[in-house]
């Protein structure tokens, strides 16, 4: 396990070490991760995901290959994905107490913990040693208690994953601000993830849709 001051910067760490000239990332993602790669000459080569936010495009074996592992709640995802592709990098960032799995994975302190920042980062298949925070568990079990009839995603968590927050798909972007609306009266901030997409795309639907619900 190495320290690194923030996610992205063991992204570029593990870029360097492998010399990676081109990288596959999803469309449905955050700014920053294009922006470090265009940092160090590395070529974003993008794709879509799917309703269950896997991957609709097929790779080679050769391919470098980055999955976020979305709201935590993509681990029977990505163990699908790190069968299937040898140089797939997992972005833990939205689920810190998963074990690191593929060819590196990193995730990010400060989404989780009370601290500024702070990223790990492994490679290959390690066993996570950081006490899992239950409550964040229990909190998302009593959200989709809720909204488990509503949300339009199917979620399906592995025993001992940990989600970052509670994401819920609404069936329409009225029902989505009327719950954003709801859920700000009651105190908690909600973020929206993450920039614009075009609305012929799939992941539109998670851009105008989808409410991530924080769990602490």
């Amino acid at each position: 396990m190495e320290n690194f001051y923030s996610a992205r910067e063991a992204l570029k760490f593990i870029i360097k070490k492998f010399q990676i000239k081109e990288l596959h990332i999803p469309y449905y993602l955050c700014d920053v991760i294009r922006h470090s790669l265009f940092e160090i000459n590395c070529k974003p080569l993008f794709y879509h995901i799917d309703d269950d936010f896997l991957p609709l495009k097929n790779f080679s074996k050769d391919d470098y290959i980055l999955y976020p592992n979305y709201f935590g709640i993509c681990e029977n995802n990505v163990d699908k994905l790190v069968q299937k592709y040898p140089k797939i990098i997992i972005d833990n960032a939205h689920s810190f107490y998963s074990d690191a799995k593929g060819l590196a994975s990193f995730n990010s302190a400060k989404k989780f913990l009370p601290v500024e920042n702070g990223a790990y980062l492994w490679f290959g298949n390690n066993e996570n040693p950081f006490i899992k925070d239950f409550k964040r568990r229990e909190n998302f079990e009593l959200f989709h208690k809720k909204y488990k009839t509503e949300n339009l995603l199917n979620i399906n968590l592995q025993k001992n994953s940990i989600p970052f927050c509670y994401p819920f798909l609404a069936k329409n972007i009225e029902t989505a601000n009327k719950t954003v609306k709801e859920l700000q009266n009651q105190g908690l901030i909600i973020y929206r993830y993450w920039n614009n997409l075009p609305q012929n795309y799939n992941e539109y639907k998670f851009y105008s849709r989808l409410v991530p619900i924080p769990l602490n």
